[in-house]
């Protein structure tokens, strides 16, 4: 009951959500393609949106991964944000991924994450994007689907585990934007998220223990890190705490905690003066001494 009834809030949200994103603010000269399918099921929930400028250059990717509590949500919710930071010479790959319950569970969302990257790795070139130059967003909850993408990089034993193949490529940076960093809050409402999107006995099995970054020596090995929060980010105390787990494991790193514009600000208004500062400090902080 607890559990039908956090879904269908969640559904709720989502709609709401999605009356708050002003499209009039987009750049019209920034090429969107919608809805293209990254595995071959015909799943709304395995398609992804891509946003580019078209000037013949090479571009660093950006695979944006939205929130939602991993139960609702959608990428429709990152457009603004998205044609934001094309503007900023990026190729943004905004990806669904298949919302948890009553079937599906985080260990199917980051496979489904891991499969879409695999589409951008063979169809890149034809969007301008260069894969050897390669950058991950996360957003609420998509931040443990960010840093889980970017560990499999690196751990062939988590590759393993989630049967998941060898891998080419890597990221040179993360951003998570007012992640959901760990599973372990003391109230009800994290009681019944972590009934729904884990299986029975997650905790015993292998594929779990990857995703306590806290206790994840392979945590050691993710690129450098841009952190987001704010005042009025009720999981700003989780942004703070993923920052000590990253300065233990010694991960190159800045948190940005602006503006008051609350746990979704930047994607509903990247527009704002406050937040194009920070959209610029995060292509600075992903640019190091790469060229412009």
């Amino acid at each position: 009951m607890i559990s039908a009834f956090m879904k269908k809030m969640g559904e709720k949200a989502y709609q709401k959500d999605l009356e708050r994103i002003d499209l009039s603010k987009s750049d019209k000269s920034i090429i969107e393609i919608k809805d293209v399918s990254y595995v071959s099921d015909n799943l709304a929930e395995h398609t992804l949106d891509i946003y580019f400028r078209a000037d013949n250059t090479l571009k660093a990717v950006l695979l944006d991964i939205h929130g939602g509590g991993f139960i609702s949500g959608g990428k429709e919710t990152d457009a603004l944000f998205a044609n934001f930071l094309a503007q900023r010479g990026f190729v943004v790959f905004c990806i669904n991924y298949r919302l948890a319950y009553p079937s599906i569970t985080v260990f199917d969302q980051i496979e489904d994450v891991s499969n879409a990257v695999n589409w951008i790795m063979q169809n890149a070139k034809e969007y301008e994007a260069n894969t050897n130059d390669m950058y991950i967003v996360g957003h609420s909850a998509g931040g443990v689907l960010a840093v889980a993408e970017a560990l499999l990089c690196n751990d062939k034993n988590m590759r393993a585990d989630y049967k998941i193949a060898e891998r080419w490529y890597s990221y040179q940076g993360i951003c998570l934007d007012c992640g959901a960093m760990h599973f372990y809050v003391n109230n009800i409402a994290y009681w019944g998220m972590r009934n729904m999107v884990f299986p029975k006995g997650y905790r015993k099995m292998g594929r779990y223990p990857y995703l306590l970054f806290s206790r994840n020596n392979m945590t050691a090995t993710l690129p450098k890190t841009i952190l987001l929060t704010n005042k009025n980010d009720e999981l700003k105390e989780m942004t703070y705490y993923f920052k000590d787990v990253l300065d233990r494991y010694r991960v190159e790193n800045r948190l940005l905690d602006t503006a008051a514009c609350g746990h979704m600000g930047i994607i509903f208004t990247p527009y704002t003066n406050e937040n194009q500062r920070v959209l610029d400090s995060i292509r600075e902080f992903f640019a190091g001494d790469r060229k412009q």
